[in-house]
């Protein structure tokens, strides 16, 4: 499990995972089955990061301060 995991869906892809930070790349992710928005397009179905441990420096040097102030 990651701190991600607990992040709601619109939240983490407005503050972080809207775009896949090395080139900027998106594809079409549906929130709640019925809302297409622009995401990263390494998440899964659920949201999840499905390259987390292999993502790249601008993710791993993201501050997420909704995780901050939850510590």
């Amino acid at each position: 499990m990651t701190p991600c995991d607990e992040c709601p869906l619109p939240e983490k892809i407005y503050e972080c995972c809207g775009r896949f930070p090395d080139t900027g790349e998106t594809a079409a992710f549906l929130l709640d089955g019925a809302v297409s928005v622009a995401a990263c397009p390494h998440l899964d179905k659920d949201g999840r990061c499905r390259i987390y441990a292999q993502r790249p420096l601008n993710c791993r040097m993201h501050t997420c301060g909704t995780f901050e102030a939850s510590r």
